[in-house]
Order: structure tokens, then C-alpha cells, then sequence
């Protein structure tokens, strides 16, 4: 008897590691395929976001060009260019520069145009200054050049600085010794 209910025991045993087994591999399965849904499905809506901002990107980058070939064509002053980029955004406005007789436009703060103007005209009933006689259109910053047109934002505003301040006059140069006249030969007489 005692082999006999040591092979039932043992036979219980096996059915149940065999039944504990198949449960755990379900179990593992289970989760292992919860664990690809939720990765995948977050690796997924990072890389839509992400193909988002690149066609968002391409697409401002793609107006900011039109607004700027239809301004180097159609544009006198800065009202007209004011007019222009309200046509291609709506919602966004550029500043005008008298100091510097420049209109900066961002649609971002990667893409932007700076357009200068020959002269300032003051409306003599409102007193308002605009810029008028296109003079250039600044596109660097589409050409990826943003830090070098920031920096040479930064060093025009510095020399405005110094302009402010009166110059000391250069000291006169010495004048020359007379070396006597010279002959021919380059002798002295």
C-alpha cells in the first residue's frame, strides 16, 4: 500500500505542476502581449507627433517662402507687407523697426524674415510712420543660418549702442621730416 499511495501522491502532484505550469505560461503570455500593446502603442503616438511637427514645420517653412518671393515682387511698404503676411497669417503679425527701418516677421520662432526699408514716411495728419521702399528681404533664417541672423541681430543692436556715443577725434599724424631733394641716383646734394 505504501508504493501505492506514494504513486497516487506523486501522480496528483505531477497532474497539478503540469496544471501550475500551463497557468503561469498563459499568465506570461498575457502580459508579455499587454507589455507590446502598450510600447507599441506609445512608440507609435510619439512618432505620429513627431511626423506632425515635421509636416507642420514644412508646411510654415513653405509659406514663410511664398510670403517672401511675393514680397520681394509685389511690396512698397510696410503696410503693404503687413497686408501680405495677413493673407498667409492670419493670426500672427510682424513688428515694425523705425530705428533700424527693418519689419520682422515670425510665423515661428525658427522661421522668420526681416525686410528692410530705404526711409521712414510720417503721415502728416495721424503722425503715423511707416516704412517705405523695399529695400531687401532677409531669409537666412530659412536656410537654417537662425543662430548667425540672431547674432547679427545682437551686434546691430550693440552698434546702435556705440553710435549714442561721441567718438573722440583721431590724433593727427606726424608730419613728415624733409629728407632733402634727391638726384638722380637717389643721392642727396
Amino acid at each position: 500500500m505504501n508504493s501505492k499511495n506514494i504513486a497516487i501522491v506523486l501522480s496528483i502532484l505531477v497532474v497539478a505542476v503540469a496544471a501550475l505550469v500551463l497557468m503561469q505560461k498563459g499568465n506570461y503570455v498575457g502580459q508579455a502581449t499587454e507589455h507590446y500593446n502598450t510600447t507599441t502603442k506609445a512608440n507609435y503616438d510619439a512618432a505620429t507627433e513627431i511626423l506632425s511637427r515635421v509636416n507642420n514645420s514644412a508646411d510654415v517653412n513653405k509659406l514663410v517662402w511664398a510670403l517672401a518671393s511675393e514680397a520681394k515682387q509685389t511690396v512698397k511698404t510696410s503696410q503693404d507687407m503687413a497686408k501680405l503676411e495677413a493673407k498667409y497669417f492670419p493670426t500672427t503679425k510682424g513688428a515694425n523697426s523705425i530705428a533700424n527701418k527693418t519689419r520682422r516677421f515670425e510665423a515661428t520662432s525658427a522661421y522668420f524674415i526681416v525686410s528692410s526699408f530705404d526711409k521712414v514716411d510720417v503721415d502728416k495728419k495721424t503722425e503715423l510712420k511707416t516704412l517705405s521702399g523695399l529695400n531687401s528681404i532677409d531669409v537666412s533664417a530659412l536656410y537654417g543660418e537662425f543662430v548667425a541672423a540672431q547674432e547679427e541681430e545682437v551686434e546691430g543692436e550693440e552698434e546702435e549702442g556705440d553710435e549714442a556715443v561721441e567718438e573722440a577725434p583721431a590724433p593727427a599724424k606726424p608730419a613728415k621730416a624733409d629728407k632733402g631733394k634727391k638726384g638722380k641716383k637717389g643721392k642727396k646734394r
